[in-house]
């Protein structure tokens, strides 16, 4: 039900690029116009930490960010130089939107990696 309202309010969007690419820990992610965005249920500090750690992870080079308790910025770089992207926006005192683009137009299997990779940092499910 979550998939299909995400769904219908993303149709006002018109020809964008717009697919519901899964659901973890109850949460629905969109891929749209090569970007992966959704919210994580934790606040924004413990993500952009997670968000730090699970690139390190990944061994992503030139991890930086400024990030401040209501949004913030991280970047890094892929092996074969690739940029990563990574912004974050606190929602709430317990939930942060999280947007994900790999490249300048988009890599819809290597960002689902990476939010894998911060759910497990995060410790919820669904995560790698």
């Amino acid at each position: 039900m979550k998939k299909i309202l995400a769904m219908l309010l993303l149709l006002p969007l018109g020809g964008c690029a717009v697919a519901v690419v899964g659901a973890a820990a109850g949460a629905a992610y969109v891929w749209v116009n090569g970007e992966l965005k959704g919210n994580l249920p934790a606040e924004l500090p413990k993500v952009d930490k997670a968000t730090r750690a699970a690139l390190n992870d990944l061994e992503l080079v030139g991890v930086e960010g400024r990030v401040d308790r209501l949004k913030g910025k991280i970047t890094a770089r892929m092996a074969d130089g690739t940029k990563v992207e990574i912004r974050l926006k606190a929602i709430d005192f317990k939930a942060t939107s999280i947007r994900i683009r790999v490249g300048t137009l988009g890599d819809k299997a290597i960002s689902e990696q990476i939010l894998r990779h911060i759910e497990k940092e995060l410790g919820l499910k669904g995560g790698a």
